[in-house]
């Protein structure tokens, strides 16, 4: 079974995902909370072994730089700084905005004129995996890097001495419409509270796309970050 996630186009279009939820000015978004979510969703790629491409590491490693100072206690200095790397990232991604949403505009422009062609428009690229409320799969992968964080520090305090063992998607699907026989829906973060390891976790994640894409399970989440409920769509 071969399931890819779609890539943003770089990490400045990630990080326009991560702040646009806020639905707030790019200069008044929570930029601690938008940067842990984005070290979140690099730590899921790489325990998957999804291949991340290097510009997104050197985001990574300027706002780290950015956090240590936010969190740092505030000290008078003598001399301001030339430059301020938050204001300076918070521009570009204003800056990028700008561009993103102007070629948006001229992408449904291409296909208002399209319709003017007799040879029908042929869609050649598209998610098989959408959640209620114009929702994407990016959505939901990135809930669920915030829950194996969380995960991966219960396994790490956990000294249990555990043999490791051959998840398959097909047998983690049976285990997670199991979980549906005395209740139609389920939090997310539950079906993971039981995974011995980081692979049965992730194989576990998998199995739950693959439920969503064939619709036998759907995925709601009301608020920004918030939690994602599954629900079974079978009779």
């Amino acid at each position: 079974m071969d399931i890819k996630l779609k890539d943003f186009e770089g990490p400045l279009d990630l990080l326009l995902h991560l702040v646009s939820k806020y639905e707030v000015d790019i200069y008044d978004v929570p930029i601690v909370d938008v940067i842990e979510q984005y070290l979140a969703y690099l730590a899921t790629l790489q325990a998957m072994r999804l291949e991340i491409a290097g510009d997104y590491m050197v985001m990574a490693s300027q706002l780290m730089l950015i956090k240590s100072r936010k969190l740092l206690p505030t000290v008078v200095e003598t001399e301001p700084e030339e430059t301020d790397p938050e204001l300076e990232l918070l521009s570009q991604l204003e800056e990028y905005a700008r561009f993103k949403a102007a070629s948006q505009e001229m992408a449904k422009q291409h296909e208002r004129r399209a319709l003017f062609y007799s040879k029908p428009k042929v869609e050649l690229v598209y998610e098989d995996i959408s959640l209620s409320h114009d929702k994407s799969i990016q959505d939901i992968f990135l809930a669920f890097s915030k829950i194996m964080a969380e995960k991966q520090e219960e396994i790490r305090q956990n000294h249990t001495t555990i043999a490791k063992d051959d998840y398959k998607i097909e047998d983690m699907m049976v285990i997670i419409e199991d979980a549906f026989a005395e209740k139609p829906s389920i939090d997310l973060a539950d079906i993971f509270k039981d995974a011995k390891d980081m692979d049965q976790v992730i194989t576990l994640f998998l199995a739950t796309l693959e439920l969503i894409k064939v619709h036998r399970v759907s995925a709601k989440q009301e608020t920004v970050f918030g939690r994602i409920v599954l629900r079974k769509e079978w009779t």
